[in-house]
């Protein structure tokens, strides 16, 4: 079938879906970049000498890209990924799962694991960001592990596409298994422009 408008040639439906397809592979492309660039940064600025711990929280396909990427990478061999179990749902088990070679630990282990500067930094993905820094959406127990990870230093980042932004003033309803987070409590929320 094809579909015409006033002005504009003739698109089929396929054509149309291959688009969107492109343009969301396309975003997840640079999402990914933006994320790998950012854990490769941490990772260089750390002595050399030393395993650099990257700590996960709940399962998104973007992290699993960023941290598939930096696992592959020949010069991150001393990069070892921690998941968190990521209770209720334990979503971080089916991480783990996804991640090669990392280690899914109990939800209170994961967090000591971070007071105790065991974890180098801690990536989450977003269900939604809100514009203008107002916050980020993702699952519950996320705002009290970045509390955490301010506590101890350790950087945390969200990283998602722009599909993701919400610009409505308010904040999208929200199931019981996701909370909004103050952005001020991430290091930084990565959106690709």
């Amino acid at each position: 079938r094809q579909l015409t408008h006033k002005g504009y040639s003739s698109i089929t439906i396929e054509q149309i879906k291959n688009k969107i397809l492109k343009s969301l592979t396309d975003e997840g492309n640079r999402c990914v970049e933006l994320g790998y660039e950012l854990l490769m940064n941490t990772y260089q600025t750390k002595s050399s000498s030393t395993e650099f711990v990257v700590g996960v929280f709940s399962r998104s396909s973007t992290m699993k890209s960023i941290l598939q990427r930096v696992i592959d990478d020949d010069t991150s061999a001393k990069v070892r990924v921690v998941c968190s179990q990521s209770t209720p749902g334990d979503e971080g088990i089916l991480m783990a799962t996804d991640i090669s070679a990392a280690l899914c630990l109990p939800d209170d282990e994961f967090r000591q694991q971070i007071t105790d500067g065991k974890i180098d930094i801690v990536i989450v993905g977003a269900d939604c960001v809100l514009s203008e820094g107002r916050g980020v959406v993702n699952k519950i127990g996320t705002a009290a592990l970045a509390s955490i990870c301010k506590q101890a230093s350790v950087p945390i980042i969200s990283c998602t596409d722009r599909w993701k932004l919400w610009t409505d003033v308010y904040c999208p309803p929200l199931e019981v298994i996701f909370e909004l987070i103050p952005s001020e409590l991430f290091d930084q929320v990565l959106v690709p422009n």
